[in-house]
């Protein structure tokens, strides 16, 4: 006589694009992915335990593609999986900046949602009649967004691919429907003080972020801690 099985909840959510998901909590077998990856301690590891964890708990419940989610959807469908799955109150480590007393806090998972960076737009006026309007990256694109300085090579090509179309004063060219060389000698003709207001989009894309006012137990020392990104809420 076979062993019974578990039921697991369904719930759903809807990311800050408005994408509507139904998921599962992830399991033990799911856990393990993402403590092997903590251990390893390198993004790429952490970028393919988290993807595969999240489309482990959408499988045959929702038809998105993880892939394509953009990055501050994937950040908060994590934390929201995260709460469902061990806790809606994550406890996390703090070292007083005055006395080195290491101590916990704790943050509510439920109540972050992404921050926009001051003067976030994606559509960039260059000039008086042209401009371009640009696409957020995809999850796929996670590991070059992730590190602090991007190769002049890697930081060329995120840009190509996330320019969703120029505008003119009488037309709007889609890139997708352009050569990918006429795309580049575009680029290639910015003006650094245009290329920089392009820049500005990739400096304040959404973050998960949240902001924790923490009175040190032992020195009463009063610090406000800016917790953000997925790192800070792995595991």
């Amino acid at each position: 006589m076979p062993i019974p099985k578990l039921n697991v909840p369904i719930y759903e959510t809807t990311l800050p694009s408005g994408t509507k998901l139904s998921f599962r909590p992830f399991l033990v077998k799911e856990e393990k992915l993402l403590l092997i990856a903590k251990h390893a301690g390198d993004v790429r590891s952490m970028i393919m335990a988290v993807k595969q964890v999240l489309q482990n708990c959408i499988e045959g419940l929702s038809s998105v593609s993880i892939d394509k989610l953009p990055l501050f959807d994937i950040e908060y469908f994590f934390l929201q999986l995260r709460a469902r799955s061990i806790g809606e109150i994550a406890t996390l480590h703090y070292k007083c900046t005055n006395c080195d007393t290491i101590s916990n806090y704790s943050v509510d998972l439920m109540s972050i949602h992404p921050q926009f960076g001051e003067g976030h737009t994606k559509t960039i006026p260059l000039t008086e009649t042209v401009g371009v309007t640009m696409r957020y990256p995809a999850f796929t694109s996670f590991e070059r967004i992730a590190k602090e300085d991007l190769p002049a090579q890697e930081s060329y090509a995120m840009v190509l691919e996330c320019i969703e179309s120029i505008y003119d004063k009488d037309q709007v060219y889609y890139t997708k429907d352009i050569p990918e060389k006429e795309v580049q000698d575009f680029v290639d003709s910015l003006t650094p003080r245009q290329a920089e207001k392009i820049d500005l989009f990739f400096d304040t894309l959404p973050k998960i972020q949240t902001t924790i006012q923490f009175d040190c137990p032992k020195c009463a020392t009063k610090s406000p801690i800016v917790v953000e990104g997925l790192d800070s809420f792995f595991l």
